[in-house]
């Protein structure tokens, strides 16, 4: 009975330090490692063109764009900005204006702030930046834009009046 507690206590002292072992020597072996993950974006001039050159660090993929037919494809985790396809650097993004109800089920009201001449132009964007809505109402001081071919979504409202812009993103239940 001695000898097989003996045997025992030699089995289990032998299966701990060889787990002990195995988890100190894995500390001088790199099985798998990731870097956390950073980026930065710069804008360069080059032979009179304006491009942004965006870089990340960490990223374990390939970065790349294809585009055919209307559907372009990325991949990786630099994305590129939606807004930059919405926003008209040309046009001041300061128009006053409030957006109702957001979520809305078939329509929204926008009301503006300041006294509106001349037409309210009124576009909405798919989260992909593709234009989806378009429509030129008459001065107004609230508008109410009806968008009940929409599906649900979530969508970026673009707003020009008075040579400015306003941008909001909105949510169709």
């Amino acid at each position: 009975m001695k000898q097989k507690l003996l045997f025992v206590i030699a089995l289990f002292l032998m299966f701990v330090s060889q787990v002990t072992q195995a988890q100190n020597s894995s500390r001088d072996y790199l099985v798998r490692a990731t870097m956390g993950t950073s980026g930065s974006s710069e804008n360069i001039t080059a032979n009179n063109k304006q491009y942004v050159v965006q870089q990340s660090i960490g990223q374990g993929s390939v970065v790349g764009t294809f585009e055919g037919s209307a559907y372009p494809v990325r991949q990786g985790f630099i994305q590129p900005n939606l807004m930059a396809k919405i926003v008209d650097l040309a046009v001041p993004l300061n128009l006053e204006a409030s957006v109702y109800p957001n979520p809305f089920v078939e329509s929204v009201s926008i009301s503006f702030t300041e006294q509106i001449i001349g037409e309210v132009e009124v576009a909405v964007f798919d989260m992909v930046g593709r234009l989806v809505f378009s429509k030129s109402y008459t001065a107004n001081q609230v508008v109410i834009a009806q968008f009940n071919p929409l599906p649900g979504a979530n969508y970026i409202l673009k707003v020009r009046a008075n040579n400015k812009q306003f941008i909001n993103k909105i949510l169709k239940k």
